[in-house]
Parts: C-alpha cells; structure tokens; sequence
C-alpha cells in the first residue's frame, strides 16, 4: 500500500512539472513558430479599438517586437487623426491584449 502511494505521488510531481515546464515554454514556442505574433494591420485594428476610430484613421510606425516568457511585447508609435502616441501591447500564442498609449515623453505603463 504504502509503496503504491509513493509511486501515485511520483507521477503526479512529474505531471506536475512537465505541464508548468510546457506553460513556460509554450509562448517561446509560438513565437519561434510566428502562430500568435501580431502584424502592423493587428496592431491599428487594437488601436483603433483603444481610440474607438477605423483602422484607416491610424498610422503605424517603428514597431517593435521583444520576445519574453510571457509572449511578444510590441512597441510601437502610432498617429491617431494626427495626433502622435506611444503605444506597447502584448501579444501570444493565446490572442493580443489592447495596446497601451501614452503621450510622447510620459511613461508607458506595464504591459500585461
């Protein structure tokens, strides 16, 4: 009995494990494979979203991707009916938050 209670406890750490491992590399993964990386069309319809306008109203420009456990993280400078913003979003295997602008000079908050 005892024996057999050692060995359920040891596959269950072992599952465990390997499924925390997986969650860690699955958006290193996605990235490697382009599934879940956002395009510079993404990034104005989010925009657009953020600023309730049409895609065609922004102006995408010196985008930026950084590769990190938790996904991709875009940096970019979009224009809004002609007004400039700095703008970062975060992007995986799992879908695209909305971006996050701000006025040239402020600071950009945390991206999650």
């Amino acid at each position: 009995m005892k024996s057999g209670y050692i060995v359920f406890r040891s596959v269950l750490i072992a599952v465990l494990v390997a499924q925390v491992s997986a969650c860690s590399f699955a958006p290193v993964v996605a990235q490697k494979l382009g599934v879940g990386t956002v395009d510079e069309k993404e990034v104005a319809e989010a925009t657009a979203k953020v600023f309730a306008v049409k895609p065609t109203d922004i102006s995408i420009a010196d985008m930026r991707k950084d590769n990190t456990l938790n996904g991709t993280q875009v940096f970019f400078a979009a224009t809004v009916r002609g007004k400039s913003y700095r703008c970062g979003m975060l992007s995986s295997f799992a879908g695209a938050t909305l971006p996050k602008c701000v006025k040239p000079g402020e600071a950009l908050p945390a991206l999650q």
